[in-house]
């Protein structure tokens, strides 16, 4: 007997924010756009929500600009094409190809005018209403790569600043359609240009890391007022200023290299805020946009949005920073992650039945996401100087420990009171990558007595936990309680028994073990895999535990014996992650396939694949013993499995319950000759033989007897379908057309159809002439086919009026 299918239901979560190009805002910052590559995909950020995703061209994006009030949205491939949506309705308003590549866009306050820089050095005005050119400026001898609006449409001070990779700057008048400025103080790309709240100062700031700032009140000759040597490659600049107080004090910002923003105080040209400086890692990231989110007058600045190079999204508290005395550390308040990269390991942390979920990416520092409430933010913790390798937590989600590739292990603890995580400990002591780590299956409330890693030099250490007592200092260990030479290579994992007496460990050796935790002695070996065993996960309930390998085959081992019980297959890959579910009844399976597979324990039959992944699944991570579960791969998707066979097994039932009731309902139709109900009943239920009986059971009945169909009343309902279910009777006539049993009837349906239905009727039904086509080779080989018995009834009459001519 077949195990009992189980069923989930997905809740995903796709990257919003892939590729070079930068993101796009409204002008209070609530909606955005931003680019998976070739596609678009627009946000709303106080729901946290995707609007709309407009597909690509098949190149990738290279620029998007929102319109200020949020209603237009300029999309740009590699392939030169030029594409403005309305975001209200998600429709194309006009496509067309540019001369030349583009890069870079902006964007004038009233929500008239786009622009574009282009790679061959023009400059193009885009009027978004009447979707035409309205300037074409040329002047730049390179790629044209920072852009700015000023003022507004037709009035004295409409301009629009440029700059170009070989650090040429220029400000054109818009009105009369010429060059007023030109700047050559750069020596390399300028990154931002910007104008202040009135006009009156215009900077300019570029790779060279020199931000220069202009006097702009003489039109004709615009005086250089101060320059300052930002000590670091610019990407943003531009003014910041506080409308309460009629903007008596101005500050410069800029942004780029080191990813930090500094903030310049530009009567004293020094540094007045910045920024928390990242702490330095392997990793190299830069500020590469920052967008004025503007407050409800339109015009004061509220709050600043910085995107860094790695598409994480920051909402920036300027003005805490600004008037914050001492410090001067302009505060993150919000961070959006538009893709998580790699995801190589997840774990449910938290409390209150740790709702939260950490990962570990393919970055130094630890992310901790509420994939139900808030699934775009992410908290950022640092500490570890090099990438992630793996996770694991305690029961109750309130400790977490992280394995790093900078040799070291770390253990965070969550503080209910500040309501995030505290880096607690950190461990030193291994001579290479961290590869693995495990805490003790404690008891709710009781922190961690100890901690288990493993790492790259083949060695597992054990380390005593501090005491917490009220230091908020970090703990650092360096010495182990033990340390064991585990394995020939690198191992992959390693878990803990629910009652904290064995450890587990997997290794690229293609073999697992199992050693008795306090001594840290080898109790068993577990040989079988042919390829690098990648997982290994103790059981709960029963003396067993389950390993996965690149053998693509999964094996549940017994600790008694310390041998195979059984072998599970189906990956056409190897299986990264393996768990046990539902009280050990099952064991769930994770593949470079990108499926999910869940084996019965006892039968060894998959009861359940899921698949929502494109690629590697390197993450896996179950709560409740399998209710739910999450799922991560290469690219960044991370999908929510809930368990919901229960629902599913009731909805079955209820649906078989409703089809039993309509079959009785439909044979009492029949049986009391009510062809026009049977006929949309059996329509209804899309059951190509009920329908074929109810049409039969009318012509045998032979109500009306010049009726093709025994009843003009049914050929009166035919004339009353919809499209689609013309498209459906023809689809079911050409699957009974094929067959010499059920043809006669598919042919007296076609004779219905032809009288009833126009031509031109049927034509414009999408799909409906390929039909057709299906079934005008098998009508005329059915007419070929009588045709040649009518010619054969003439032989049989000729000999039979012979022999009764011989027989007298």
């Amino acid at each position: 007997m077949s195990e009992v299918k189980r069923s989930y239901k997905l809740n995903g979560i796709e990257p919003f924010y892939i590729g070079a190009a930068s993101a796009t805002f409204s002008s209070d910052g609530s909606v955005m756009a931003t680019a998976v590559l070739e596609d678009t995909i627009v946000i709303d950020r106080i729901n946290n929500e995707v609007l709309y995703t407009f597909e690509g061209d098949s190149s990738e994006v290279t620029a998007l600009q929102l319109s200020p009030d949020g209603r237009f949205l300029a999309v740009l491939s590699q392939s030169q094409q030029l594409r403005v949506f309305s975001v209200e309705t998600g429709s194309i308003i006009k496509s067309t190809r540019l001369s030349s590549s583009c890069y870079i866009t902006a964007a004038d306050p009233s929500s008239t005018l786009f622009s574009f820089g282009l790679t061959d050095g023009s400059v193009v005005v885009w009027d978004i209403e009447g979707s035409f050119i309205t300037h074409n400026l040329k002047g730049h001898g390179s790629t044209v790569c920072s852009l700015a609006f000023f003022g507004e449409m037709n009035s004295r001070n409409w301009m629009l600043a440029s700059g170009d990779i070989m650090g040429m700057v220029k400000v054109w008048d818009l009105v009369k359609r010429k060059c007023i400025f030109t700047e050559n103080e750069h020596t390399s790309a300028v990154r931002g240009v910007n104008f202040n709240h009135d006009g009156s100062r215009f900077v300019s700031s570029g790779r060279d890391g020199l931000a220069i700032v202009y006097q702009t009140t003489n039109r004709r000759k615009w005086k250089d007022i101060c320059t300052i040597p930002v000590e670091m490659s610019v990407e943003a600049a531009g003014f910041v200023g506080s409308k309460e107080d009629n903007y008596a004090k101005e500050y410069l910002y800029t942004a780029g290299e080191g990813c930090v923003m500094k903030v310049w105080d530009l009567d004293e040209e020094k540094l007045y805020a910045q920024t928390k400086p990242p702490l330095k890692t392997t990793e190299e990231l830069m500020m590469t946009q920052i967008i004025p989110a503007l407050g409800e007058d339109g015009i004061s600045v509220s709050s600043l949005i910085a995107v860094q190079s790695d598409q994480t999204i920051l909402d920036l508290d300027i003005w805490t920073g600004l008037d914050t005395a001492g410090s001067h550390i302009i505060p993150v308040t919000r961070r959006m992650a538009g893709n998580h990269g790699t995801i190589a390991d997840m774990k449910y942390v938290g409390p209150k039945g740790r709702k939260l979920i950490a990962l570990a990416t393919n970055s130094p520092s630890l992310r901790i996401v509420n994939l139900r409430e808030r699934p775009f933010d992410m908290e950022l913790y640092e500490g570890h100087t090099d990438l992630l390798n793996m996770l694991d937590s305690t029961v109750d989600g309130l400790w977490l420990a992280t394995a790093s590739k900078d040799n070291t292990a770390r253990l965070w603890r969550f503080d209910e009171g500040e309501n995030k995580f505290k880096c607690y400990a950190v461990f030193i002591g291994h001579g290479a990558s961290v590869s693995a780590v495990g805490l003790p299956r404690t008891p709710i409330n009781q922190y961690p007595r100890f901690i288990i890693t493993a790492s790259e030099d083949t060695t597992i250490k054990k380390w005593k936990v501090p005491k917490p007592d009220d230091s908020s200092e970090v703990k650092v260990v360096k010495t182990s309680e033990y340390t064991r030479k585990a394995h020939e290579k690198v191992i992959h994992a390693i878990d803990i028994s629910p009652n904290n007496d064995f450890l587990a460990t997997a290794s690229h050796d293609k073999t697992a073990k199992i050693w008795d935790l306090a001594s840290g002695e080898t109790i068993g070996i577990l040989r079988g895999h042919k390829r690098p065993v990648y997982d290994i996960s103790f059981c709960g309930y029963d003396r067993l535990v389950t390993t996965c390998s690149g053998d693509q085959t999964a094996k549940v081992w017994s600790l008694d014996e310390f041998s195979c019980q059984r072998t599970y297959e189906g990956h056409s890959g190897a299986v990264q992650r393996i768990s046990f579910l539902d009280r050990n009844q099952f064991i769930i399976g994770a593949g470079a396939d990108g499926l999910i597979k869940i084996w019965s324990v006892s039968s060894g039959e998959c009861v359940q694949t899921l698949d929502n992944h494109n690629n590697r699944i390197w993450a896996l991570c179950v709560k409740n013993d399998g209710q739910e579960f999450v799922s991560a791969d290469a690219d960044g998707t991370i999908s929510i499995w809930e368990d919901n066979t229960e629902e599913a097994k009731h909805e079955e039932e209820v649906n078989m319950k409703n089809k039993v009731e309509k079959e009785q309902e439909l044979q009492n139709y029949i049986h009391n000759g009510e062809w026009v109900e049977a006929f949309k009943l059996a329509m209804k239920l899309n059951h190509p033989m009920r329908l074929y009986n109810v049409v039969r059971s009318s012509i045998a009945a032979n109500e009306d007897k010049e009726s093709d169909l025994g009843s003009f009343k049914l050929e009166e309902a035919i004339t009353e379908l919809s499209d689609d279910e013309i498209k459906q009777m023809f689809e079911r006539i050409r699957d009974w057309n094929t067959n010499r049993r059920f043809f006669a009837i598919a042919q007296r349906l076609i004779k219905v159809l032809l009288v009833k239905f126009s031509a031109e009727k049927l034509s414009g039904i999408p799909g409906m002439m390929n039909i057709i086509g299906a079934i005008i080779p098998y009508s005329e080989r059915h007419y070929s086919r009588y045709d040649d018995l009518i010619e054969r009834s003439y032989t049989l009459d000729y000999v039979a009026k012979k022999r009764d001519e011989l027989a007298n």
